[in-house]
């Protein structure tokens, strides 16, 4: 599976990578973003239990990170130093030096427009664990189901992450 993990940042400002995953495109009918909701409007369910919401934007549909629930491999991985942050996640991977104290939590990591294809949203996937944006696409499997595809390699290589609707 292709995952975003979110970089976080400790108090004496060491950056530590890695969190969880937080990326994911839904797919929808090709319809604008002012027309009727589309079916990736709402709140995903990621793989790793984190919430991302999808709403209508200037650029086509947006997606923000709504919940961060931190996998276990993360917790295992970073122990003592991951307490000591507690919910102070933030962009500590961000290239640009200005964003890397920006939180986590309501961060836009997707940006994603209406495709030729059916059922498909192409777009790009902002990645808060290298500071890396990438592109991808979303398609709609069901109304309660999506899959986020983030490629490498000019979408050559693409890996997909399943998504259920909470709400």
């Amino acid at each position: 599976m292709w995952r975003t993990d979110i970089g976080l940042k400790h108090a004496d400002t060491r950056a530590i990578a890695g969190l969880m995953l937080a990326a994911g495109f839904g797919l929808a009918p090709v319809v604008s973003a002012a027309s009727t909701p589309a079916v990736i409007e709402g709140v995903w369910l990621t793989d790793s239990k984190s919430e991302m919401t999808i709403s209508p934007c200037g650029q086509g549909w947006c997606g923000y990170i709504t919940k961060i629930v931190v996998p276990e491999r993360i917790k295992e991985q970073y122990g003592d130093d991951l307490e000591a942050i507690g919910d102070n996640y933030t962009d500590a991977m961000n290239p640009d030096p200005d964003l890397r104290d920006r939180p986590i939590l309501g961060l836009q990591i997707l940006t994603l427009k209406a495709s030729s294809r059916e059922k498909v949203f192409d777009g790009e996937i902002y990645n808060p664990e290298d500071g890396k944006t990438y592109s991808g696409y979303l398609e709609v499997v069901s109304d309660k189901k999506l899959v986020l595809n983030g490629c490498v390699m000019m979408g050559l290589f693409c890996k997909g992450e399943d998504w259920t609707r909470v709400k």
